[in-house]
């Protein structure tokens, strides 16, 4: 087979999986779960601290999707009883880059 015949088969292979039945319910699903996520998560904290979360959000999304699970896992073990405030949501970021490791390149 060519290269030409491998690529237009792979490609058609994408095409029929995005399109199946079950690929489409698993994105609904995780779609949904992405917004229960948001939706705790805007419900646990006050506005500023809503408003500098959407602002990761825009600059590394990984890194909000990471503090909204972990925000929603300590409401709902019952650690969080108040909204979570602009310097609470600091600290929280302060920990997940500590736990994440120096990412800083020296020379």
């Amino acid at each position: 087979m060519s290269d030409d015949n491998l690529k237009r088969l792979k490609e058609e292979k994408m095409r029929q999986m995005s399109n199946s039945p079950g690929h489409n319910a698993q994105k609904q699903q995780e779609q949904q779960a992405k917004e229960r996520l948001k939706k705790i998560a805007s419900q646990i904290l006050t506005k500023e601290a809503r408003s500098r979360l959407a602002n990761i959000r825009v600059a590394r999304p990984e890194l909000a999707s990471n503090i909204e699970l972990r925000l929603v896992q300590l409401y709902k073990s019952g650690s969080i009883r108040d909204k979570i405030t602009d310097e609470q949501l600091k600290e929280l970021l302060k920990k997940v880059q500590e736990s994440k490791g120096s990412t800083n390149i020296k020379y």
